[in-house]
C-alpha cells in the first residue's frame, strides 16, 4: 500500500487529509470539479469517511479507500488486493494465519459445554442452530460435534473452519467436492476469480461481491449448508442454490422457476418431506441438487459435458463425443419422462444455442470491421490502459474482457454474449417455458443487434462526414481519466 497526502483548498480553508489507497485516485482536474461544486451548492468539500453526510450525490466529497487491505491471491495476487472479509470467505488462508487473524479478546482453552454457556448469551442464534443440528443429535452410537471440534479450543486463535475441516467426517462429500474441472466449485474462487482480469482490475470495495459467492462456495461447505445447522434438507431446496446462480450472467434459477418444475416445485414444496434422499419416488420434480448432485454427489460436473464459460462459448452438447454424459442426463430425466421426450427436449436445446451464436457473429463481423478500419469511438489506445497495462482490444483474443472503459458498440456487444446469448442455454438447459423468447433472451438478442447496427450506422456516417470536412477527431481525454477511471489497475501497471 502507498500513503499519499492531499492538500486541498476550498475557498479560504485548508483541508489536509491522509489516504491509504492501493494507486493514486486524484488528479488536478478531479479536485477542481469538487472545489467548484463546494461553492455552487454552498456546502463543505471534504474527505468521503468523516461520516458527514454531502448531499446532492457526494459531489463534493474526496474518495478515500479502505483503510485496510488484505494482498491479492494466485498467479496474480501481487497486482491486486481484497478488503478483509476475505479472510471469513478463505479462512485457510487468511483468517487461520496469524497475520491476518482478527484476534480475540478472550483468553483459554474450552470445549462442549464451556463454550455453549457463554455464546448462549453472546450468541443465541447459533446456539439454536446448532442444537437443531446432527452435529447436536447425531443419533446412537455416534459423538456429538462441539464448538471445539471445527473451531478448536484456544480462543486466542479459533479457527474458521474450512472444507478440510468438514472433510475430516465426511471424506466422501469433500472428494466430489474438490473434483471435476473449471466450472466445478472447486474453482470458482482460485481460478474463476482470482485469475479473471475482469475482476482484478477493479478496485477492492467492487470485487467484494463477487468474491462472496466464489470464495465461499470453494472454500467451505456452509455456502450451501447454512451455519450452524448445517441442513442437508436446506441444500436440496433450490432457495440455497439461488444465492449465487441468479441475476445478470447467472439466470439458473430464474429460468428454473418459469419452468414446469419450478410452477410445481413452489407450489407443493411445502408438503414434501426434504429429509428424504433425491429421487423420483420422493419428490414429484427435480430441483437443482437432484439434476446437479444427483445421489449426492458433490462433484457438480458430474453431469456437464463442457465447460463453456457459463454459456458464452458454443459447443454442440449433443456431439457424438458426449453421448456418454448426454445418456447420464437422460437417465436422470427417466425418473419420471420418456427417454424420447428427454432426448428432444436436450435437442431442442442444442439447435437453439446453435442458432443464437449466428446473431452474435453477425454483431461482430460489424465490430471487427469497425476495428480494423479505427472507426471505433474510442479506439483501444485512446482508453485508459486496461488491466495488463496495455490497450488491447476486448473481444478478440488477447483482449481483456471488460464491462467498463470500453466503447458503447464493445459494451453492447459485450452484453449481447455474456447477459443474453449465454442465458437463451440455460433457459433452455431448465426448460424454461416463457424466458427463451418473450420474456427477453431471443428478442432481446434482436434488439441488442438493432442497437449494434444502430451505433455501427453512426459510426460510419461520423466518419464519412468527418472525412469531407477535413475533421481528423481526436479522442477526448475522459475517457482516459476520471475519479473513478484513475484507479483501474492498468494506470497501476502502466
Amino acid at each position: 500500500m502507498r500513503t499519499y497526502k492531499n492538500v486541498i483548498i476550498v475557498g479560504s480553508l485548508l483541508i489536509i487529509f491522509i489516504c491509504v489507497q492501493p494507486c493514486t485516485y486524484a488528479t488536478d482536474k478531479v479536485l477542481a470539479f469538487q472545489e467548484e461544486m463546494a461553492k455552487l451548492m454552498g456546502q463543505k468539500a471534504g474527505p468521503d469517511n468523516t461520516g458527514d453526510v454531502y448531499h446532492m450525490g457526494g459531489l463534493t466529497g474526496y474518495y478515500t479507500g479502505p483503510k485496510e487491505l488484505f494482498p491479492g491471491k494466485g498467479k496474480y495476487g501481487e497486482l491486486f488486493n481484497f478488503l478483509p472479509l476475505i479472510r471469513w470467505y478463505d479462512p485457510d488462508y487468511y483468517y487461520n494465519s496469524d497475520e491476518f487473524h482478527p484476534g480475540s479478546d478472550v483468553e483459554g482453552w474450552y470445549k462442549g459445554n464451556q463454550c455453549i454457556l457463554c455464546h448462549e448469551v453472546e450468541n443465541p442464534g447459533i446456539v439454536a442452530q446448532w442444537r437443531r443440528s446432527k452435529h447436536a443429535s447425531p443419533g446412537e452410537g455416534k459423538e456429538v460435534v462441539g464448538c471445539e471440534k471445527c473451531h478448536g479450543s484456544d480462543h486466542l486463535h479459533l479457527i474458521m473452519p474450512s472444507y478440510n475441516i468438514c472433510g475430516e467426517c465426511h471424506p466422501e462429500q469433500l472428494k466430489g467436492h474438490r473434483s471435476g474441472g473449471q466450472g466445478g466449485h472447486a474453482h470458482a474462487y482460485s481460478l474463476d476469480l482470482c485469475e479473471q482480469g475482469c475482476q482484478i482490475e477493479k478496485p477492492a470495495e467492487e470485487v467484494a461481491g463477487c468474491l462472496t459467492c466464489h470464495a465461499i462456495v470453494e472454500n467451505r461447505c456452509d455456502g450451501c449448508h447454512s451455519r450452524h445447522h448445517f441442513s442437508a434438507a436446506e441444500a436440496r431446496k433450490t432457495h440455497s442454490c439461488a444465492v449465487c446462480h441468479s441475476g445478470p450472467e447467472q439466470y439458473e434459477h430464474e429460468m428454473y422457476m418459469q419452468s414446469y418444475h419450478g410452477q410445481i416445485y413452489q407450489s407443493e414444496m411445502h408438503e414434501w418431506d426434504w429429509t428424504q434422499p433425491l429421487n423420483a419416488k420422493n419428490y414429484k420434480v427435480p430441483t437443482c441438487a437432484y439434476c446437479h448432485m444427483n445421489n449426492g454427489n458433490h462433484n457438480v460436473m458430474n453431469v456437464s459435458t463442457v465447460y463453456t464459460y457459463m454459456g458464452t462459448s458454443l459447443v454442440d452438447r449433443g456431439a457424438p463425443r458426449y453421448k456418454e454424459i448426454r445418456e447420464r442426463w437422460v437417465t436422470i430425466c427417466k425418473g419420471c419422462h420418456s427417454q424420447r421426450f428427454a432426448r428432444d427436449h436436450l435437442s431442442a436445446m442444442d439447435e437453439s444455442v446453435k442458432l443464437s451464436f449466428t446473431k452474435y457473429r453477425e454483431a461482430m463481423a460489424l465490430v471487427v470491421d469497425l476495428y480494423k478500419e479505427e472507426l471505433l469511438d474510442p479506439m483501444p489506445a485512446d482508453l485508459a490502459p486496461d488491466w495488463t497495462g496495455g490497450h488491447s482490444f476486448s473481444l478478440l483474443p488477447g483482449g481483456a474482457v471488460r464491462k467498463y472503459n470500453i466503447s458503447e458498440i464493445e459494451r453492447l456487444t459485450y452484453e449481447l454474449l455474456v447477459d443474453i446469448t449465454d442465458a437463451i442455454y440455460k433457459a433452455k438447459a431448465h426448460n424454461a417455458v416463457y424466458s427463451p423468447i418473450y420474456g427477453y433472451w431471443e428478442w432481446a438478442q434482436d434488439r441488442w443487434l438493432v442497437r449494434i447496427k444502430t451505433e455501427a450506422s453512426r459510426l460510419r456516417r461520423l466518419a464519412e462526414i468527418e472525412k469531407k470536412l477535413g475533421i481528423k477527431h481526436t479522442a477526448y481525454d475522459f475517457w482516459k481519466h476520471g475519479e473513478y477511471t484513475d484507479l483501474y489497475l492498468g494506470w497501476k501497471r502502466k
